[in-house]
């Protein structure tokens, strides 16, 4: 059994984040499906884990932690893995992973959520791509003549804004004006350990 479990489910982009955390770090872990649609995040013994009732929910030598960014960073910390070489470069790469937690990850994902769970309005649904679509710009200005967003290496600024992009087409937004961000996701999907990630978590059976 291992030291790691992740509860989760496949179509949520932080459970993603973290499972490919792991998967980069070369940590193994068990995974438990979360069914959300059937409350499974709201029932008591899940609580316990998560007080919000929310996915990812990360155990860890039976420690909980919640909120992918967190956990990003806790795992990073426990490595010495994805993390800025030094103390100011550690600070743009928390300065990138709450960015993208509060521009980037709701242009896509709520746009994502909008129109593929909810069948939102489309004033809604223009709001939120509108969003995405200003994201996309500054991450593209970003990377332009750059490998990663800090640095010479990939961090865990780099983890969450790749899963983030790598769902912009569910958000009707193409890459195809972005030249810095395809090269750049060429070179993340090329690390040892990388998995598509729609790929990455496994989906419970039928």
């Amino acid at each position: 059994m291992s030291s790691y479990t992740l509860y989760g489910t496949f179509l949520s982009m932080p459970c993603v984040k973290a499972g490919l955390m792991l998967d980069l770090c070369g940590l193994p872990y068990d995974y438990k499906h979360v069914n959300l649609r059937a409350g499974e995040s709201k029932t008591p013994d899940f609580l316990k884990l998560n007080k919000w009732g929310q996915v990812p929910v990360l155990v860890a030598d039976g420690t909980p932690m919640t909120q992918s960014g967190a956990i990003l960073l806790e795992l990073a910390a426990k490595t010495g893995k994805f993390d800025g070489a030094n103390a100011e470069e550690k600070r743009q790469v928390r300065e990138w992973l709450f960015w993208e937690a509060d521009l980037f990850y709701p242009g896509i994902a709520a746009t994502r959520a909008q129109r593929l769970f909810y069948n939102g309005p489309a004033e809604v649904i223009a709001f939120f791509k509108g969003r995405g679509e200003r994201a996309l710009g500054m991450l593209n200005e970003a990377l332009t003549g750059k490998d990663y967003l800090v640095g010479k290496n990939p961090t865990v600024a780099d983890i969450a804004c790749y899963v983030t992009a790598a769902y912009a087409s569910d958000a009707e937004l193409s890459l195809d004006a972005y030249p810095a961000i395809q090269a750049w996701m060429k070179r993340m999907a090329a690390l040892p350990g990388m998995k598509t990630p729609q790929e990455a978590l496994p989906k419970p059976a039928a």
